[in-house]
């Protein structure tokens, strides 16, 4: 059983003492700079923007709620930071309404910006959060996969440190999740199957610190992917795996009117073959391992996944295991329709959001100017411009199946 205690962060400000108070989180800015600096980074500047601001973040890269174990902070995300020990049970603290945000300043082909006020902010479930800065650049010589690593490293450090300043508090909300209880045997026993990229150094997932990369599907506790066992290193803000939806509402519904009998994830490969021989060994899992009945199949990725989650479909109804997949933001509303691959034998789908032209007005204040973020190129981004949300604005999608309009329905946006 996983319970997670929730803290509301109200607002965050510098002060001279890193506490919290009345939900108020007050940060020592120098104890932060100490913390998440590194020799990797030629400088790192710690900085603090708010719901409602004039502000639009440049080259944002991940997103993480601050969290600990309240037993043993030190495991909290096992294989990446401190030390090994398992995770998906016992009690997790966690400061709502704030967020550990990261500047990416490596080379890469899609970047993402967001605005934290202004008419397009309510385009983002991340605009409604306090964000707590790491605008840290690489070092000459640095390579990628090194400064990106540490990137995240850098982040974990700080999302333990403040989290454990709520672990002796009162909680502001709590979750509990119980994948172990006996339920109906009755209840059709479903089981979920998601598919992640894993293509290389940067772009890649772990679990328990391990590369995803030539990994085969794996079963997994799905209460060990919200409890920090998995996380991206660089695709997705990790928030989304923190309260990843399907996971969640699988495990709400666990007892009421399904079994959730677990979760399988898959590793995206790009050869045909290699495709057709994971998906089905996925398959395979949930069938004989999970003895599910049916499967919720998922996918973090593009459009190489897609064809994974189809392939995966496909094995499931010839194995006799009633299926619908996940896709998002593959409707066919203007101004892209990001559907790749169809097959008319795969009739069960949900679409997942959906991308948006957006008028962008002019901010008073920048951060990551310098970050350079491609599909912004030749554009003023101070503003005004005009630009697609498809793979730049971030927040109001998730690959996961998360849509601005549902996601953090409770926070405000200002």
């Amino acid at each position: 059983m996983l319970q997670i205690d929730y803290i509301h962060v109200r607002n965050v400000v510098f002060g001279e003492k890193t506490e919290l108070r009345d939900g108020t989180l007050i940060l020592n800015r120098q104890e932060l700079t100490r913390i998440a600096d590194s020799a990797v980074f030629s400088n790192l500047q710690i900085e603090l923007v708010r719901p409602g601001e004039s502000c639009r973040i440049l080259g944002i890269h991940d997103c993480m709620q601050p969290r600990c174990k309240a037993d043993n902070p030190d495991v909290s995300y096992p294989g990446m930071l401190g030390n090994m020990g398992t995770v998906g049970e016992g009690r997790t603290v966690a400061l709502k309404g704030v967020l550990i945000s990261e500047i990416y300043y490596a080379p890469c082909n899609i970047k993402y910006y967001l605005d934290m006020g202004g008419p397009c902010a309510e385009y983002s479930n991340f605009s409604r959060h306090c964000h707590i800065i790491i605008d840290a650049k690489p070092a000459d010589g640095v390579s990628t996969p090194v400064y990106t690593e540490e990137l995240k490293k850098a982040s974990l450090r700080l999302n333990v440190f403040l989290a454990r300043k709520a672990i002796g508090m009162a909680p502001d909300e709590t979750e509990i999740f119980d994948p172990d209880k006996e339920v109906d045997p009755s209840l059709p026993r479903v089981a979920y199957l998601v598919t992640h990229m894993a293509a290389g150094d940067n772009w890649n997932f772990f679990l328990y610190g391990q590369s995803a990369e030539k990994m085969l599907p794996v079963v997994v506790q799905p209460t060990e992917i919200l409890d920090g066992a998995m996380l991206w290193r660089y695709w997705e803000p990790n928030y989304y795996l923190q309260n990843e939806v399907y996971i969640r509402t699988l495990l709400r519904r666990h007892g009421r009117d399904i079994s959730f009998v677990g979760m399988v994830i898959n590793n995206n490969v790009t050869r045909i073959d290699s495709k057709k021989a994971l998906t089905m060994m996925a398959v395979q899992l949930c069938r004989k391992t999970l003895r599910a009945d049916c499967l919720v199949i998922n996918k973090s990725g593009m459009g190489h996944s897609q064809i994974d989650s189809m392939m995966a479909y496909k094995w499931s109804e010839e194995f006799g295991m009633p299926a619908v997949i996940s896709l998002s933001a593959v409707s066919n509303d203007a101004p892209s329709d990001m559907l790749i691959v169809s097959d008319p034998s795969v009739d069960a789908a949900v679409n997942s959001g959906r991308n948006f032209i957006l008028h962008h007005p002019k901010v008073e204040r920048v951060i990551g100017e310098q970050a350079h973020v491609p599909s912004l190129e030749g554009l003023d981004v101070r503003g005004p411009f005009t630009h697609s949300t498809n793979f730049a604005y971030l927040g109001i999608w998730s690959q996961l199946g998360d849509y601005y309009l549902t996601t953090d329905r409770d926070l405000p946006f200002s």
